[in-house]
């Protein structure tokens, strides 16, 4: 798993208005022993994090969904966009725009390319280096022949999609099932809470070990199979891919099975989905103008990248062990909270300047603590809340602070925007 440490500046609390420093800090602390207590025990929706979705205006999952379309030149289309804002000629003359100088580059090198103003080699040296699937596909689709100097594969949108790095190309179907898997999971907790309901999906032979696929104990002649012990048996073709299986209304009632038991799967040729309503939730979302008009029982493809086998997703996260660690503190102007991982290496390898560097700080907390007794910054006093925990592979802090927080994080914005 991955052990987060986060920090929350400038807390407040509902009807803190004419209340003292003290008491908010007594509701605060309050309020995060709750939530704490609630996020341990219960967990959260384990919901794909926003950054799976990418970071502009077009998102990597409409990428996704124009190429499970068979949609390759509204793909690369997608992928090439660009807002007339950005070009160079709408910034403003003082420099003091908003926009990364990146973006700039980036949508005047794209719109030099799509009026043949520049080759794929001339794009290539204009384009910032980490549009790497842009300039793959303008130099792809740039070729030309030697002789005749004709493009020679400039609607060739496969070939050009091949070319972006196979881990990102990949992400823009990831995307699209990630999409449809929050919409479902939202869905499924509106209609049922964490009540396991008949027909709701379990990984087969994950619960007590009794779930397990029985085998045949005797070949097709009636000879008994004598099988290897467990650390012995090379592995087979389906011990590769996890299985699900449906619950009965029995096992569903039965208690043996909770809300952490039930998984949900990302659509795919090679998944079951819910035997419930949900299974039919499926068909009706991804059937929609919004999930693109797809089936989820046809996921197959020609193309092997875009042709989507499908995976499980535990409905349900919390932190591994069951361990939260919180602390409230109280703090002014812009005192840092946690120690760095350089700062601790420093310490190591510096033991005479960390000592140093600790003195100095204990010098300012005292004098900031005796400012505060005199009253001369009582006006900036602030309460922080740092919070620490481990979750699973694959599962969004940014989800577990939102569950935590009620929605109510802000995230630091900076002065620029880098939407297309």
């Amino acid at each position: 798993g991955n052990e987060f440490t986060l920090t929350l500046r400038d807390v407040h609390v509902e009807g803190e208005a004419d209340l003292t420093h003290e008491k908010r800090l007594e509701q605060v602390k309050a309020a995060v022993t709750q939530a704490g207590q609630a996020f341990r025990e219960k967990g959260y929706l384990n919901y794909y994090g926003l950054q799976r979705f990418g970071t502009f205006s077009t998102g990597t999952h409409a990428v996704g969904l124009k190429i499970l379309q068979n949609d390759l030149e509204g793909a690369v289309n997608l992928i090439l966009g660009y807002s007339d804002h950005l070009l160079p000629e709408n910034q403003q003359a003082d420099g003091n725009g908003k926009v990364p100088q990146d973006d700039i580059n980036r949508a005047d090198a794209i719109r030099q390319w799509r009026e043949g103003k520049a080759t794929g080699a001339e794009v290539m040296a204009r384009l910032p280096r980490r549009f790497q699937a842009e300039g793959a596909i303008m130099q792809f689709l740039s070729k030309r022949d030697k002789k005749t100097g004709r493009l020679i594969q400039a609607t060739d949108w496969q070939g050009s999609l091949m070319q972006i790095q196979r881990n990102l190309r990949l992400m823009y179907v990831h995307a699209y099932q990630s999409l449809v898997w929050n919409t479902v999971v939202g869905q499924r907790w509106e209609r049922f809470g964490d009540k396991v309901v008949e027909g709701d999906l379990v990984i087969v032979g994950e619960k007590d070990g009794a779930d397990t696929v029985p085998k045949d104990e005797v070949d097709e002649d009636g000879e008994p199979i004598v099988r290897p012990a467990a650390e012995d048996a090379a592995p087979s073709a389906d011990d590769k891919f996890t299985r699900a299986r449906h619950l009965t209304a029995a096992e569903a009632s039965s208690g043996k099975y909770d809300i952490f038991d039930v998984v949900l799967p990302l659509p795919g040729f090679d998944v079951l989905y819910p035997g419930n309503e949900i299974g039919k939730f499926y068909e009706e979302f991804m059937g929609s103008e919004a999930g693109g008009k797809l089936d989820p029982y046809k996921m197959r493809r020609s193309w092997k990248d875009a042709s989507l086998s499908g995976s499980y997703r535990k409905m349900m996260a919390r932190p591994v062990s069951g361990v939260v660690d919180w602390e409230v503190k109280a703090y002014v102007g812009e005192e840092q909270m946690v120690e760095t991982d350089g700062e601790r290496v420093r310490k190591v390898t510096d033991k005479t300047e960390a000592n140093g560097s600790a003195g100095a700080a204990n010098g300012d907390a005292t004098k900031v603590e005796n400012d505060r007794d005199a009253g001369e910054v009582e006006d900036e006093k602030k309460i922080a809340v740092i919070m620490k925990f481990q979750l699973g592979s694959s599962q969004y802090a940014t989800m577990a602070l939102r569950e935590l927080t009620k929605g109510g994080a802000v995230a630091y914005k900076p002065d620029y925007s880098t939407a297309r």
